[in-house]
């Protein structure tokens, strides 16, 4: 897989990760691996982005169900280790929509 080196100043959007991206910057991490899919669909290759420059499509991250839990906990027992063990998540360049990743609240199925 090709090196992606990330430049200063380029946001990323999460299509996919967004829990670990979450349960990493909660643990203390500034970074993650993560694939960088370009406009067209093409890999752009495998490299660290900090998680500052990642930004969520979902405002929130569901712990609804049992099955929401599992896998909030699954993501957040990798985040407490100190090399991430997680498989890269997946991003798109350029995207300053979407929720930065310290934003992103818990859904725990109640009235607000």
């Amino acid at each position: 897989m090709t090196p992606f080196v990330h430049t200063a100043g380029c946001l990323y959007r999460i299509q996919e990760g967004v829990r670990r991206a979450k349960a990493a910057d909660m643990c203390g991490h500034t970074r993650i691996r993560a694939e960088v899919i370009g406009a067209a669909g093409q890999s752009l290759g495998i490299g660290d982005v900090p998680l500052d420059t990642l930004r969520s499509p979902k405002f929130t991250i569901r712990r609804i169900t049992q099955a929401d839990e599992t896998r909030w906990n699954r993501a957040l027992a990798g985040a407490q280790q100190s090399i991430l063990p997680y498989p890269a998540i997946t991003v798109q360049p350029g995207s300053e929509g979407g929720t930065r990743i310290r934003d992103v609240q818990f859904d725990f199925g109640g009235t607000p």
